[in-house]
């Protein structure tokens, strides 16, 4: 179990660490889904709510509730 749950918070803060190094690619593709003009704090905010999962994810296993 503590494998799986340090292997995700790899994983969040590794797609956290992209969302936020390549905002602008990211905000020019949401905006062509979404169909209006997206600003790159967009994927800012995207980027830090990966990295706070992935501390949350440690915290959360530390405290034992993922026993």
């Amino acid at each position: 179990m503590n494998t799986i749950v340090y292997l995700a918070a790899i994983l969040f803060t590794a797609v956290g660490i992209i969302f936020i190094i390549r905002r602008n690619d990211l905000a020019r593709a949401q905006s062509l889904v979404a169909g209006g003009r997206l600003g790159a704090g967009c994927a800012i905010a995207e980027g830090i709510l990966f990295l706070l999962m992935a501390l949350a994810a440690v915290v959360m296993h530390r405290y034992g509730l993922f026993d």
